[in-house]
């Protein structure tokens, strides 16, 4: 049975093709087609990216996403995330591919290539050790049971961060009455991003670019958008949203951070919590979000209940010869 790989089109079709093969690999419901096609169609042109589609014989069995990666660029780093489905993964399907993605990226003078994978995935994970990948990053993957989850028992954090003065307010009630909503939470969004761990260059988009992909997503819902204020300072967020388009019903994540000199005051509990009391009202029975192992809010999402996954590791090929 022969391999092959083509350059996807971005069809609707192909779109749900990669859509299946990419819960299938998690054990998720499918994501969100528009919430897709607004990540392509808003990402940036200064950096490459690639997605290819791998047939065995006449079956779509992988998807492939090579690229350099606009939020932590290194110009002679590339990343190559391969998807296979696991009910037709096998062991001459990532080699194929790796191949393919050398032979075009041969002119670009790269010094390593960093790929990933769920480490309950075997065929995966004997790949990158045959192949000369070692890891540099561990995701933790972790799941709440919202029907099950209790806030009661968290009030005293709630006292503890009202007694600081701090107040929580949805983003929709800061579109009311803040005019400068939009620059303070752009803000907020870059400072506490400097935090997150990262294995290059810190990039961050200009002001006018993330409102695009930031506000104007299909995924962007001010109720669920929660940010912590100390006398008009946005100094902390979560958020998420509600996606209907899977079966059950979804609550997709964001980031939940706050500004370094505010940590440890109990802000990112109460963040959280609100953003779990606004998902269970709307009925969903589970919350799927990710944390880099060094995160301090993984820790976080455990002491709420949230249930340790297989964890993403990230792992990098070195591409300098000697």
């Amino acid at each position: 049975m022969t391999l092959t790989i083509q350059p996807f089109t971005y069809s609707d079709d192909e779109y749900r093709v990669a859509l299946d093969i990419n819960a299938a690999v998690f054990n998720e419901p499918p994501d969100s087609l528009a919430e897709w096609q607004h990540d392509d169609q808003t990402r940036s042109a200064d950096y490459a990216f690639y997605r290819d589609l791998v047939r065995r014989d006449n079956t779509v069995i992988a998807y492939v996403e090579t690229y350099q990666n606009q939020y932590s660029y290194h110009p002679q780093k590339y990343e190559c995330r391969i998807f296979v489905h696991p009910a037709h993964d096998g062991p001459d399907v990532r080699p194929f591919v790796l191949e393919h993605v050398l032979n075009k990226l041969r002119s670009e003078n790269l010094i390593a290539l960093t790929s990933g994978m769920l480490d309950d995935k075997p065929e995966a994970m004997r790949f990158f050790e045959e192949y000369g990948f070692k890891p540099v990053a561990e995701e933790k993957i972790s799941k709440l049971d919202v029907t099950r989850f209790d806030d009661t028992q968290f009030e005293a954090i709630f006292e503890r961060v009202r007694a600081a003065g701090i107040t929580i307010s949805t983003l929709r009630e800061l579109q009311q009455h803040d005019p400068d909503w939009q620059r303070k939470l752009y803000d907020l969004d870059v400072t506490v991003n400097r935090d997150i761990p990262s294995t290059g260059e810190k990039i961050y988009r200009p002001f006018e670019e993330w409102l695009i992909y930031r506000l104007q997503g299909p995924a962007f819902d001010p109720d669920g958008w929660f940010v912590a204020l100390d006398h008009g300072l946005y100094v902390g967020q979560s958020h998420g949203s509600i996606s209907a388009e899977g079966d059950p019903v979804q609550f997709v994540t964001g980031v939940t951070s706050t500004r370094r000199d505010y940590r440890r005051r109990g802000i990112a509990t109460a963040l959280k919590i609100h953003a779990i009391r606004y998902a269970k009202a709307h009925g969903v029975p589970e919350i799927f979000t990710t944390n880099d192992s060094k995160n301090p809010m993984y820790q976080l999402n455990l002491a709420l209940g949230f249930q340790p996954q297989p964890s993403w590791v990230r792992v990098e090929k070195s591409l300098i010869e000697g």
